[in-house]
């Protein structure tokens, strides 16, 4: 269910920072303030002392969570994983103040070890899930938080500020992927899996069967060309891809059409 107002945490070590962006908020239709916290105890407590007061089966389902990447000692990527743990239906984005595609990709990430706790046992534990948004601050206003809310609690998908995709792309003038990568990449950013993508391009065994062996060699192939690291397995990895290709699809005069 979509609230008429998403209730809003906000998160940030620096009083007139937060207080800037707890205005914006309130300013924001679409949005509304429901807590501020300035450091990662705090929120916290905040957090799980929300959860302990809803009754319904889906605690804070739909609420949005703005935090700051630095937050005093604290981190804001870990303290938005450290909070999906405790109510795993909010909806967390990190913002900061420069751009950066290294960030991007650990913003995304759903692979990773938690502090003190074993790699191995994290995989038995399954995947933990990614973050959801990564916003710039100086691009902080009420059209960019509404367009920001709109994307990531009604339509439920991720959000990546242009300029931190505009970084990547400089780099990328000149350079063309195949017709065939480029195949592949349309498909990942319509959200298919490599069955069905291998299903669309052909690739098929003596069975007639999907055969996603050539598909995982575009698929690395991509990854090479939009300089997402990672663990292969990572679904955080296929997001970013996703949000890369489209801003460079955006760059073409001729974007393909399937």
């Amino acid at each position: 269910m979509i609230y008429e107002q998403i209730p809003t945490i906000v998160i940030d070590d620096t009083p007139v920072k937060r207080r800037g962006i707890c205005e914006f908020v309130e300013e924001t239709p679409l949005l509304k303030l429901a807590a501020q916290a300035g450091d990662t105890n705090s929120a916290l407590a905040l957090v799980d002392g929300l959860v302990q007061e809803q009754t319904q089966n889906t605690p804070l389902a739909n609420w949005l969570v703005l935090s700051d990447l630095r937050l005093g000692t604290g981190n804001g990527v870990e303290l938005g994983r450290a909070l999906l743990e405790i109510a795993p239906e909010l909806r967390v984005v990190i913002y900061t103040q420069d751009p950066s595609w290294t960030l991007a990709a650990e913003v995304f990430r759903h692979e990773y070890t938690r502090r003190g706790t074993p790699r191995t046992a994290t995989r038995r534990a399954g995947k933990a899930a990614g973050l959801h948004g990564y916003a710039l601050f100086n691009n902080m206003d009420p059209d960019y938080l509404d367009h920001i809310a709109a994307t990531v609690v009604v339509r439920n998908e991720t959000f990546i500020d242009s300029e931190v995709l505009n970084y990547l792309l400089k780099r990328l003038r000149g350079q063309r992927l195949t017709p065939r990568q480029e195949e592949c990449a349309v498909w990942i950013a319509k959200g298919l899996s490599n069955d069905d993508i291998a299903l669309h391009m052909g690739f098929l065994n003596t069975k007639g069967g999907p055969n996603i062996g050539p598909v995982e060699n575009l698929v690395s192939e991509l990854y090479t060309f939009f300089s997402i690291d990672g663990a292969p397995s990572d679904p955080g990895r296929r997001v970013l891809l996703a949000h890369a290709y489209e801003a460079y699809a955006g760059l073409r005069q001729d974007p393909p059409s399937l």
